[in-house]
């Protein structure tokens, strides 16, 4: 991502050395050119410091991030009662999962996932790093490696969501390639010509999102947020800011080719927005069978109390049929309830959406089957939710010991 000089366009570096020139410092042509003929606009850029500096690449990706965010809403399905997009809207949209990505072959959603997001905050938080990040590398390394390691840093981000994720795990959001960006920062950071206020500037910048963006991993990652992702987007975006260290490369002499990395994604986005496009309508059609998302119970008593209507108006849904279980237990009834989670299992496993479901259903399950004394078959149906890592259910099979 970087260069050894981390200059901007139309500059050279100090005569050769292994060393990041600060934007601050004197600046010469590169080249020397015939006035005429250079372009307006390059002498524009060229010549005013201030729009030089101007993180023009990072305001229109936020303005990106957020149209699609606005497409999305418009033809989502549901919002949750806390602002999130329906689930289904969003693989409809193009979301990934290893089953969705490796088990379905729609390998056109690694290209679309990373510009998606799940709600109001989502999107909110993700551009305020994106900008926040943004003003202080773009105008450091320039645009070419900015958007060369977005991009890559996006597409890092995948690969690590859906091997790090529960298969049928659903993800979306541009924190992979935000991250990639973050630790591109923080290895500009040690550049040995800056000033101390910009070195401390730009590792603070890095060290307050990367922190607590990747810290999780090291205990055992959980939850909604996909720290994989984030762990793929900084390895891709560490790596690409290191090599001006290891190939001495400067800033002007990246290939063209990698220069035109942004408007390569763009197009690359489009081709798998028109292979989603191709499936949306049969996922949304899949869709209205479960459950919306401003239907779905608050809490533990809701579920019970609503779980006979719900089963009766989405008899597909495997969801509907872990409430009537709940329902079950709570009446003491073992044997009906055991028959509704193997119901929910069962319709789980042929649902896109349905990996998250499945392991409640089978952490259901297997305190069903320790509440009747048999312990072995417990501890085997408790092993797969307990390598899923979700919350939830990490929490109750841990009250019972069946993860130890």
């Amino acid at each position: 991502m970087a260069t050894n000089t981390f200059g901007r366009r139309g500059v050279v570096a100090p005569p050769p050395r292994a060393s990041f020139q600060p934007v601050a410092a004197p600046i010469a042509p590169a080249v020397m050119r015939d006035s005429a003929s250079s372009s307006s606009e390059e002498t524009l850029f060229r010549d005013n410091k201030l729009l030089a500096d101007i993180p023009f690449l990072t305001i229109g990706l936020i303005f990106g991030l957020l149209l699609i965010f606005a497409l999305q809403r418009s033809l989502v399905i549901d919002i949750a009662r806390d602002g999130s997009l329906d689930v289904r809207s969003l693989i409809a949209y193009g979301a990934t999962s290893y089953d969705l990505v490796v088990g379905r072959g729609e390998w056109w959603r690694t290209g679309l996932a990373p510009l998606l997001h799940g709600s109001d905050w989502h999107l909110i938080g993700n551009c305020v790093a994106l900008f926040i990040v943004g003003v202080r590398l773009e105008p450091l390394i320039g645009r070419g490696w900015f958007s060369l390691i977005f991009v890559a840093s996006a597409l890092a981000g995948e690969a690590g969501s859906l091997l790090g994720n529960a298969p049928g795990m659903p993800g979306v959001g541009a924190s992979g390639a935000i991250t990639g960006l973050i630790a591109a920062l923080f290895v500009a950071s040690f550049d040995p010509e800056a000033d101390a206020d910009q070195t401390m500037s730009r590792l603070k910048t890095s060290l307050f999102f990367g922190v607590p963006a990747l810290l999780p991993l090291a205990f055992g990652a959980s939850g909604n947020v996909d720290y994989f992702a984030h762990a793929g987007g900084a390895l891709a975006g560490g790596a690409l800011a290191i090599m001006p260290w290891l190939v001495f490369w400067s800033y002007d002499s990246l290939p063209r080719s990698a220069s035109m990395t942004l408007l390569a994604g763009c197009v690359g986005s489009l081709i798998c927005a028109g292979f989603a496009a191709a499936h949306y309508s049969s996922y949304m059609a899949d869709a209205r069978q479960y459950i919306r998302a401003s239907e779905m119970p608050a809490n533990t008593r809701e579920m019970a109390s609503r779980s006979s209507d719900l089963v009766t108006r989405y008899p597909k849904d495997p969801r509907a049929h872990l409430f009537r279980a709940i329902f079950f237990i709570e009446q003491n009834s073992l044997s009906p309830a055991e028959t509704e989670v193997q119901t929910a299992m069962s319709l789980a496993g042929s649902d896109a959406a349905g990996g998250p479901v499945r392991s409640a259903a089978q952490a259901v399950l297997a305190q069903l089957l320790l509440a009747r004394g048999r312990y072995s078959e417990a501890k085997a149906m408790a092993a797969e939710p307990c390598r899923a890592k979700l919350g939830e259910v990490r929490r109750m099979l841990d009250k019972t010991k069946l993860c130890s």
